[in-house]
């Protein structure tokens, strides 16, 4: 059987070996995602490619190259643009434990790249910071941790990565979040066997 043709934007990347140890089913949902993605570098195409498959639900292939990505060297930036998507694949997922793991990981270079992140974010950070998101998502929605959430997002505030106005809207979610959990299992009828 011939080998299939590696797709032209992936050897621009310069991803043709690691094109070659994906599955058949892989290759194939790769290939949704070439059209038009930016191929100037590995790394780009890995953030690119990673970003398409979450939107798209394909949390698999998303993992497949975060992981990929996470045994490369590159420097501290690269680092933490490559994980915010691997925390996100890991996240749609459920992969819950190990979203927690790649979030403390960029949680710990954030202060290396706190100030080209905002360069990069024109002075701004982004709404959407998978390390510092998911992490809530999964104490708060996932494991119903409500009394860590102070202590996590005042931490988020001395890293920088929230202010106190933000902090102060999150906690009041939290609250209600917390209200509707209580009155949904308090209403929720359940038989007597």
């Amino acid at each position: 059987m011939a080998q299939a043709e590696i797709p032209r934007e992936v050897a621009d990347a310069g991803l043709s070996d690691w094109y070659d140890t994906l599955n058949d089913p892989n290759k194939v949902k790769l290939r949704r995602y070439l059209q038009g993605i930016d191929t100037s570098s590995p790394q780009t195409f890995l953030v690119q490619l990673m970003e398409r498959a979450t939107e798209d639900h394909n949390y698999g292939l998303s993992i497949v190259a975060g992981e990929y990505a996470a045994n490369h060297e590159m420097d501290d930036y690269s680092r933490f643009v490559i994980t915010e998507g691997y925390i996100d694949g890991l996240f749609g997922a459920e992969r819950f434990e190990e979203a927690k793991e790649a979030c403390a990981r960029n949680l710990d270079l954030f202060p290396l790249i706190k100030d080209r992140f905002l360069q990069e974010n024109g002075g701004e950070l982004p709404k959407h910071i998978a390390c510092r998101n998911r992490l809530i998502d999964i104490v708060v929605g996932v494991e119903a941790g409500y009394d860590m959430a102070d202590e996590i997002l005042t931490q988020y505030v001395k890293m920088g990565l929230l202010d106190e106005g933000e902090k102060a809207y999150r906690m009041q979610s939290i609250k209600i979040h917390r209200m509707q959990k209580t009155f949904d299992n308090i209403f929720i009828y359940r038989p007597k066997e």
